[in-house]
């Protein structure tokens, strides 16, 4: 029996654009509700099905939003709920008076905004670029406060710097600590510069006898609580703390070595 292949139609095996590749992630809207088709086919409908709840395509050209600048009617009902700019700063008047009041207040602001923005481009086009007149700037040396000219002998409270060597003075007036922190201060400057020709010297401690490390059991007491090391003969010993006992059994492990020498 022979087949007619011309009249097999190759379109129904290519799906029509658009549609999505399987694997896509995105949302699809009535996704869930297509079954019975390849994914392809499904979002080819979906996609080119008019005939939904908006009446329009999911592909359209979506239109970008214009700015647009606020509008105010000048006669406002009363009681309108909305925000009405700078309506805050008028009341004990009538709700359109206070209403236009406050409308004129926000149009003035919007003006002088765009003015003062206008003006900062202008100044910005003409600004001459600042020069620096130094490489690198000179330390900053206080000539107000010292403590080594002995300008100031003590700071009022409320004095917020900072202030060597009172971090250790408690129990005292402000002006009481910082009076006797700044006399640490000076006589530590006194004391540094005196000492600054004096070479120090540097006592060297005494050497301590090495100890023979490889002695496993000492010979004149017992072993330190928790040792879990073998000890000849401790098990031997009862009724007796740690340190008596392997005290013990230690002398007789000592004397029995020597008579055996």
């Amino acid at each position: 029996m022979a087949v007619n292949i011309a009249a097999f139609n190759t379109d129904s095996l290519v799906t029509p654009s658009p549609y999505h590749i399987p694997g896509y992630g995105g949302y699809i809207p009535q996704r869930k509700y297509k079954i019975g088709g390849t994914f392809s086919k499904t979002t080819h409908e979906i996609l080119t099905d008019k005939d939904n709840s908006s009446g329009n395509l999911v592909l359209r050209k979506i239109e970008p939003v214009k700015e647009k600048t606020p509008q105010f009617r000048s006669n406002l009902v009363p009681g309108y709920t909305g925000y009405i700019p700078k309506g805050e700063h008028w009341f004990a008047l009538p709700y359109v008076t206070a209403c236009s009041y406050a409308k004129g207040d926000h149009l003035k602001s919007l003006k002088s905004q765009a003015e003062e923005k206008q003006r900062f481009l202008e100044n910005q086009l003409r600004a001459v670029p600042l020069n620096p007149i130094k490489s690198s700037a000179d330390p900053f040396v206080s000539k107000q406060s010292s403590y080594k000219t002995h300008t100031i002998d003590y700071h009022i409270s409320g004095y917020t710097g900072f202030l060597p060597m009172s971090r250790n003075k408690i129990s005292m007036g402000y002006p009481s600590m910082t009076k006797q922190a700044i006399a640490d201060y000076r006589e530590k400057e006194r004391l540094q510069a005196a000492t600054k020709s004096h070479v120090p010297f540097l006592e060297t401690p005494a050497e301590k006898p090495v100890l023979n490390r490889r002695v496993l059991y000492p010979a004149g007491s017992g072993m330190v609580p928790h040792y879990t090391g073998h000890i000849p003969g401790e098990k031997f010993k009862y009724g007796n703390t740690f340190g008596t006992s392997t005290n013990a059994a230690l002398k007789s492990m000592h004397c029995y070595s020597q008579v055996n020498k």
